[in-house]
């Protein structure tokens, strides 16, 4: 289990207040909403080790722009050079240059492509109750150096604590292809015009961790925003209606 590190509502309630106004949120969505419910319990993740490797090819945008820039750049020079001259000749030697000039840059298409290799390492967590689902984590990691052996004297009496019904081998499916999907927006996000993409994931260990879990539903002009807030680290686990 991960110990709980915000106990009181009074705690939780001014993070999340510091969270919507100018925090991870910054859109002073806390003094226009009315907090409706706010509720602590023990929530069971299954944590899923992954090994993944993607291999992305794709166009060096900053040698590609170096490139096109120096060309027009030189295209410039000379048919700036070119054009008194190219007037009384008669020979319209700079539109000739132009041609060449443009020519030689739109069919660089793919010649400025480089492979790179990203490769991660998850401790992907899946959440173990299936009327939970809803509140997956996408792109979420715990604080689990300071996890430790279940005690539930160490939680506040009355914590209300969820049994999870999801498999093991149902999770490490799940983990599997919502790593492989991180994968693929990480990618997109560091390189522009992905050519090729492919992932291998390596799927080994689970194990079953139970972290204490704040939720907190507002309501903001009819909107219904509900915040996962792990009690541990007080990180956002995930958010709907934002």
């Amino acid at each position: 289990m991960l110990p709980l590190k915000i106990p009181t509502t009074d705690q939780i309630t001014s993070l999340v207040r510091s969270m919507m106004d100018r925090g991870l949120l910054n859109r002073h969505l806390q003094e226009s909403s009315t907090l409706e419910e706010m509720t602590l319990s023990l929530v069971p993740y299954w944590l899923v080790a992954i090994s993944a490797r993607t291999s992305i090819v794709a166009t060096d945008m900053v040698t590609e722009g170096a490139t096109v820039a120096t060309t027009a750049a030189l295209f410039g020079v000379l048919a700036g050079g070119m054009g008194g001259g190219g007037r009384r000749g008669g020979f319209g030697s700079a539109p000739l240059l132009e041609g060449a000039m443009l020519g030689s840059m739109m069919n660089r298409g793919g010649g400025n492509r480089k492979a790179v290799q990203m490769n991660e390492n998850y401790n992907f967590p899946i959440i173990a109750l299936k009327a939970l689902t809803t509140y997956q984590p996408r792109d979420y990691q715990f604080a689990l150096e300071g996890r430790t052996l279940f005690d539930i004297s160490q939680f506040p009496k009355g914590i209300k604590t969820l049994n999870g019904d999801i498999s093991e081998d149902a999770a490490k499916y799940q983990a599997k292809t919502l790593v492989d999907q991180l994968q693929s927006q990480k990618a997109h996000a560091k390189y522009h015009m992905i050519q090729q993409i492919s992932s291998e994931e390596d799927v080994s260990d689970a194990e079953l961790l139970h972290v204490p879990i704040w939720f907190a539903r507002y309501d903001h002009k009819g909107n219904k925003i509900i915040l996962v807030v792990d009690g541990n680290s007080g990180n956002v686990v995930n958010s709907m209606g934002l």
